[in-house]
């Protein structure tokens, strides 16, 4: 143990190693990693120990999951995704933050819960360009979520299948405790925000130890190398794999690795929406809010139900935002009313399999009609890269 650790938190890593159940452990680990000083110093301690942590919990998780039922009970807080799922989630307060106003203003779904008690998930439909948005209000977050209070575990889970979650923060209360409730119950459910999945892989091999590559000018660039290698390979031995080949492709850290060893671990975009912002003495809470969390929020807006203020362009930011297209099918020059959304830069390949994948089994050519370029309409094979707005028809064999 460093003798860079302050003496209360050597007496909870004592405590820690003389727990008996997993459940103990855990929480004296956490309560280790809570009074650890975070500098350089103690940077490898940290991370071999949220190593350690993360592989307690998986283990719980597991023995739960055999300890349950094999008979499949479906949650309540459970919802099906119908288009591009959109939830909105707010740490609990009495009288509520206006999410279920919010719902309704966007789907007309609501009207007779506003101003109520929302145990459950309430769900609507926003229809924008004949594009199908599923906006699903849930209960609210407590303290303790992760941990199972007020169904916090359904709750979170469902977040995790989502495609966006918009944090509604209460610009007449503190903004700050809003915050920072959210952000501790969403990460301790190893749920990442706003992060793009980190730049290397960990493959398990039969032999030759754990090697660390370095594999792009970004990686090799990292300073501190020789270190950053001998704390992974500490990590991933701790966490019981004895032979590796780990791939990094850029910039990376220990906690990165740390994530890709847990299962458990999704990446999520998030949007902040301050709400009753018609109400006084709101502005200068709201110009915090962005001053706070700009760096980590690039999408923060104040709303009011009441005063009609809310981006009428809500649907074209969520594409934007979550990086999506829309490619519209043709057959018989009849065009669809409703587009295909997906991902970036999708090749004519990738729209044969959504739509089905016969269409790709039998492909021979697809003709794409794209406004405003001097040619408008072209042949193309599988390999071509498709834009936002394209039109496409698929002939088969």
């Amino acid at each position: 143990m460093s003798s860079n650790l302050p003496p209360q938190a050597k007496v909870k890593y004592q405590e820690y190693l003389d727990a008996g159940s997993i459940e103990d452990r855990i929480k004296k680990l956490e309560e280790f990693l809570s009074l650890v000083p975070k500098h350089k110093a103690t940077e490898k301690i940290v991370a071999l120990n949220k190593s350690r942590l993360a592989k307690m919990k998986r283990e719980l998780e597991e023995r739960r999951q055999k300890q349950k039922s094999t008979q499949k009970i479906v949650s309540p807080f459970s919802v099906k995704k119908e288009g591009i799922q959109v939830i909105l989630i707010s740490n609990f307060l009495n009288p509520g933050v206006g999410k279920t106003s919010l719902l309704n203003y966007l789907t007309g779904a609501a009207e007779d819960k506003i101003g109520k008690f929302t145990p459950l998930p309430e769900i609507g439909i926003y229809d924008y360009q004949n594009i199908r948005f599923q906006i699903v209000e849930m209960p609210s977050i407590m303290e303790g979520a992760s941990d199972g209070v007020g169904s916090g575990k359904e709750i979170l889970s469902q977040l995790r299948s989502s495609d966006l979650i918009c944090f509604c923060i209460d610009l007449t209360r503190n903004i700050t405790d809003q915050m920072n409730l959210l952000l501790k119950e969403l990460s301790r459910a190893d749920i990442r925000i706003n992060l793009p999945s980190p730049p290397l892989t960990i493959e398990k091999t039969g032999a030759n130890k754990i090697q660390v590559l370095f594999l792009t000018k970004e990686a090799k660039d990292i300073k501190r190398s020789e270190e950053l290698t001998k704390g992974i390979k500490e990590i991933v031995n701790e966490n019981g794999i004895r032979n590796a080949i780990v791939k990094i492709y850029g910039d990376i850290n220990l906690d990165n690795v740390i994530d890709v060893l847990t299962p458990s671990v999704v990446y999520k975009k998030v949007i902040i929406l301050g709400t009753k912002g018609d109400l006084p003495h709101t502005q200068k809470p709201f110009e915090l809010l962005k001053k706070k969390y700009l760096d980590k929020f690039p999408l923060i807006y104040g709303t009011s139900m009441k005063t009609n203020d809310f981006p009428k362009d809500f649907g074209e930011i969520i594409l934007r935002f979550l990086r999506k297209i829309r490619i519209f099918t043709m057959n018989n020059n009849v065009i669809a009313k409703r587009p295909l959304i997906m991902d970036e830069n999708p090749t004519v390949g990738d729209v044969a399999l959504k739509v089905h994948r016969s269409f790709y089994e039998s492909f021979d050519h697809a003709i794409i009609i794209r406004e405003g370029e001097r040619q408008k309409r072209k042949k193309v094979g599988l390999e071509y890269i498709l834009k936002d707005m394209d039109i496409i028809e698929i002939h088969i064999t």
